[in-house]
């Protein structure tokens, strides 16, 4: 076994004694000997050193004379907490002491501390990463006694355009401010300056670069600059919150205009192609003001109508050149299983090429029907399509699964593009392949296929699909959160190992209508929620019937009856999978 360490490298944070991590305090009141940087991490940081510790300020020492301190500790059998201010990862010494302690047998190990640009950032409330404009954070320094390679001067990092954040450089702003000039970044770019962050003379300066050297009045040691390009951009709201954003836990909540197209004209002649598009099917028209009219809406330039409409419409048809619809999309793209179809259509009506989500978006369908519609050709080049293959994306569509892992689509799509053969595992004969499974398919008894069809969770190397059958029937008291009844369901699949992505819809008592927990569950997981009276559950066979139940709502069973219920509107086959399972204040069932 390896060794525990006797010495401890411990981040301190930047100053404040409340910003140590709990196990760095931790160490430091159980160490032997204490040593910290009086220079930068105040006496309070280690104001917890045991009764009897050695507490020994390293500001005046040498590299050997610290070394011979802690050899000396760890020979005696105690154990040492060597605390650095912020993280000793970062502009630390830790790589020449541990060499020392490496070559004298003695073990160690690194507790990591909050940096002074994360606590500069929090006390000033901004951020370094910004959707749309930035997500990348640079951390450097100008220049000194320790030499900054030419590639990694600030005015080479900061053409990026990300956020930076500069150290050890608080008596050299004229020179920051010349860098950044150097580097183009405009008079106004956002710049903070944190000075001794955390400890009782912090002080936090928000100004731009123009002002930056007025700013620096009293400050010339113990500062960190943050560079923040993006801080004055647009506020875009994050993907991890937006409803129209789906996630392992949340399916994407689809606006009211998904049904509709979004149809892209820049010329005249073009704009009246898009009206004959707009005929075949529910759509809205876009179109540059100069020559939209009451059916068009007007828009300014077409990359910002794409971006504002790129996740409300299940389709977007654009008639111009691929080029423009391809520097348009390419921002906003995220996923196969969620990007919407793209459609590009020359203005004489001639060609319809499927450019993005061909299979799972539908784009190659979609293409098919405008080019049919407009007499014209459909443009497709999906290589199962070009073969005369099928896809299994548009197979598991058709049929009403979800994609486990999109990622793992291709290398089945690649064996059916060349003809080969699949192996399948669908028990169900969901994908109806039972019987006539054709030259492409194999059907076979093992999990262990290349693709998988069943409602339970799927560990395996293959393609999972996970047909939509699984409905849950929900009881709950009332003024239950939608986080405890979203808690509830989530624990009841994981421990039946069924598959979130299986769920087809909600189901309770109609007395539950009202309950804004569990509308606000159904809401988030983009399912159909449904309520039964009670006299329809009270005649649902169930396992596990109860008599208070019956008393008090009019049937003996809730979540059980109303799963069974709502999965054989679907499947008159379902049958109750997963009984009554109380969670807290929550009850739920499975049927499918």
């Amino acid at each position: 076994m390896k060794n525990l360490p006797l010495v401890y490298f411990i981040g301190a944070g930047p100053g404040d004694p409340d910003l140590i991590t709990v196990r760095g305090r931790d160490l430091v009141a159980a160490a032997d000997l204490v040593l910290y940087a009086g220079s930068l991490v105040p006496a309070e940081v280690v104001g917890c050193a045991k009764a009897g510790a050695r507490v020994e300020d390293s500001a005046g020492m040498s590299l050997d004379q610290t070394h011979a301190l802690i050899l000396d500790t760890v020979r005696r059998g105690g154990t040492v907490a060597r605390v650095h201010t912020g993280d000793p990862s970062l502009f630390g010494s830790v790589r020449e002491q541990a060499a020392l302690l490496d070559r004298d047998g003695v073990p160690w190990t690194v507790i990591p501390g909050v940096t002074a640009a994360f606590a500069a950032a929090a006390r000033a409330g901004v951020s370094f990463t910004v959707p749309e404009a930035t997500q990348s954070l640079v951390i450097t320094r100008l220049h000194g006694r320790t030499p900054v390679p030419e590639s990694e001067r600030l005015r080479e990092l900061a053409r990026h355009g990300s956020s930076v954040a500069v150290y050890l450089s608080a008596d050299k702003s004229a020179e920051l401010a010349a860098e950044l000039r150097l580097a183009g970044l405009p008079e106004d770019t956002v710049i903070v300056v944190g000075h001794k962050v955390g400890h009782p003379q912090e002080k936090i300066v928000r100004t731009t670069l123009g002002g930056l050297e007025n700013s620096m009045a009293g400050i010339t040691r113990q500062a960190v600059f943050l560079v923040l390009p993006a801080e004055e951009a647009p506020v875009v709201q994050s993907r991890l919150y937006d409803p129209a954003f789906g996630h392992g836990f949340r399916r994407a909540e689809r606006p009211e205009s998904w049904p509709r197209m979004a149809v892209y004209a820049l010329t005249r002649q073009g704009l009246e192609l898009s009206r004959r598009i707009a005929a075949m099917a529910p759509a809205d028209l876009f179109a540059p003001e100069r020559i939209a009219d009451g059916e068009a809406r007007g828009f300014q330039r077409i990359a910002d109508q794409v971006h504002a409409n790129f996740h409300l419409y299940h389709a977007h048809v654009f008639v111009a050149a691929a080029g423009i619809a391809v520097r348009a999309i390419a921002p906003l793209l995220q996923s196969k299983a969620t990007d919407p179809a793209v459609v590009v259509c020359d203005q004489d009506g001639q060609h319809a090429v499927s450019l993005l989500s061909g299979h799972l978006g539908g784009a190659n369908g979609l293409a098919r029907r405008i080019a049919a519609h407009l007499g014209g050709s459909a443009v497709i080049t999906t290589a199962t399509d070009t073969a005369g293959h099928p896809a299994i994306d548009t197979l598991a569509q058709a049929r009403g699964c979800a994609v486990a892992d999109p990622s793992r689509i291709a290398p089945v799509n690649a064996v059916l593009a060349e003809g080969g053969t699949v192996t399948v595992h669908d028990p169900l004969d969901v994908l109806g392949l039972r019987g006539n499974p054709g030259p492409n398919f194999e059907l076979v008894d093992t999990p262990f296929a290349q693709v998988t069809v069943s409602m339970e969770a799927h560990s395996g190397p293959g393609l999972a699909l996970h047909p939509r059958r699984l409905f849950a029937g929900i009881g709950c008291r009332r003024g239950v959160a939608r986080d405890e009844i979203l808690q509830a369901l989530g624990s009841v699949l994981e421990e039946s190992g069924l598959a979130r992505e299986s769920l087809a819809g909600l189901a309770s008592v109609t007395l539950k209508a009202d309950e804004d927990g569990l509308l606000d569950a159904a809401k988030y997981l983009n399912l159909t929620l449904e309520f039964f009276e009670p006299s329809v559950l009270d005649e649902t066979p169930v396992p596990n019937p109860s008599e208070r139940v019956r008393d008090r709502i009019g049937a003996g069973s809730v979540c059980e009856a109303a799963s069974i219920q709502a999965a054989r509107k679907a499947n008159p086959g379902a049958r109750l999978i997963v009984p009554k399972t109380i969670r807290g204040n929550v009850t739920v069932a499975l049927a499918g």
